[in-house]
């Protein structure tokens, strides 16, 4: 139970590690519930409670140290809905109250004295917007918006953006201030826009999601990934990090996988590698976890199948390594999908190499993996699962 609450609380591996790091640093938060300590930290205390636990301390407040059923943080410290919000003097009456939100220029704003006069952000969008695709209707618009900034203070960072630079609907999107505005543009071209224009990556110059802001502008993600490269400090490949050792040096996918630390004895064959699944007994590498049984779209046989990333069906494991004269190029291929009459190699399947993914690993340039079962990646050493 307790392992499963911990997995719930925090489910990536390093939120795990830094989860198991603070409770090594300080065991006596179960006890007393005090802070400082990381937000999981008290997120694992609520949950331990709300399975049962009767010896575990609720989070206590660092002010006044009321046990919490939810609570507010400033930086690893926990606070009470009294104690929590920060009092600062209003920019518009100039009262010392609790800060509501902030204004354009970053200073603080009471409950009573809203910024912009208390204009709906969502209005100064919708106008913003139909004025340069009057196609679009206002209803239509309010949904995107909606959608793209769900919450208040998203809304009015994001009327503030598009008012101070219309030109990010219409192209300069890769130069957007908060990444709601490239939410935006998504929604509103899938709503039918004519005059917004998705943003190119400034990298590479394809139309393409882009992934993250480096040096001010929006790139994709394999452009991130090459800007973010430096060597591994064990193998010394020079990719972009997966995570930091305890030096805080980086380490690769391929070292990160292949670390002892992250590998298991898997309960079936006795071999110490990275796990695959868990099951009630233990855990299992990528050669004994259990397969699902399906039609295999190339074979038609009901048989332990795994999904292809080429096609997305359902193929079964003789398939993935049967090799016949392509139907589509005459070629002696590894097949990729088809069928046994007609079969097709991966360049026929997926004729299109452009539109294929780059490796999310490192950032290289696509390619499917020859078993094509893990996902897209530059080689077959470069772990992306």
């Amino acid at each position: 139970m307790i392992a499963k609450v911990a997995a719930d609380v925090a489910g990536g591996r390093s939120k795990r590690r830094r989860l198991a790091q603070a409770m090594l640093d300080n065991p006596g938060v179960l006890a007393d519930g005090r802070s400082p300590a990381p937000r999981a930290v008290a997120d694992l205390l609520i949950a331990l409670r709300a399975a049962g636990a009767t010896g575990i301390s609720a989070p206590a407040c660092a002010e006044c140290g009321k046990h919490l059923r939810t609570f507010q943080r400033r930086g690893d410290d926990w606070y009470c809905g009294v104690c929590g919000p920060v009092q600062e003097s209003c920019a518009a009456c100039g009262k010392l109250r609790p800060v509501n939100c902030r204004d354009r220029d970053g200073m603080p704003r009471c409950a009573k004295c809203p910024p912009d006069d208390g204009r709906d952000p969502a209005g100064i969008i919708t106008e913003v917007v139909t004025s340069i695709d009057p196609s679009l209707s206002a209803e239509a618009v309010a949904a995107a918006v909606a959608t793209a900034a769900p919450q208040a203070g998203q809304r009015r960072r994001l009327a503030w953006a598009l008012q101070d630079r219309p030109a990010l609907l219409t192209g300069a999107g890769a130069e957007a201030p908060v990444p709601s505005v490239l939410r935006l543009i998504n929604g509103l071209c899938d709503r039918g826009a004519q005059a917004i224009i998705q943003p190119a990556c400034p990298g590479c110059g394809r139309g393409i999601r882009l992934h993250r802001p480096i040096g001010g502008q929006w790139l994709c993600r394999n452009c991130t990934a090459r800007s973010r490269a430096q060597p591994c400090s064990r193998c010394g490949a020079v990719r972009e990090p997966a995570t930091r050792d305890e030096h805080g040096r980086p380490l690769c996918p391929a070292c990160l996988v292949t670390d002892p630390a992250n590998q298991e004895d898997c309960i079936r064959c006795g071999r110490r590698l990275p796990v695959s699944v868990r099951t009630p007994g233990g855990p299992l590498c990528q050669n004994c976890r259990p397969l699902p049984v399906a039609e295999c779209s190339i074979c038609g046989r009901l048989a332990a199948c795994e999904t292809s990333m080429a096609t997305g069906q359902p193929w079964c494991v003789a398939c993935q390594h049967r090799w016949a004269e392509c139907s589509g190029c005459g070629k002696t291929k590894p097949v990729r999908s088809g069928t046994l009459d007609r079969p097709l190699c991966l360049a026929c399947t997926w004729p299109d190499v452009s539109s294929w993914p780059a490796c999310p690993a490192c950032g290289e340039e696509p390619r499917i993996r020859p078993a094509g079962t893990v996902g897209p990646a530059c080689a077959a050493h470069c772990d992306a699962g």
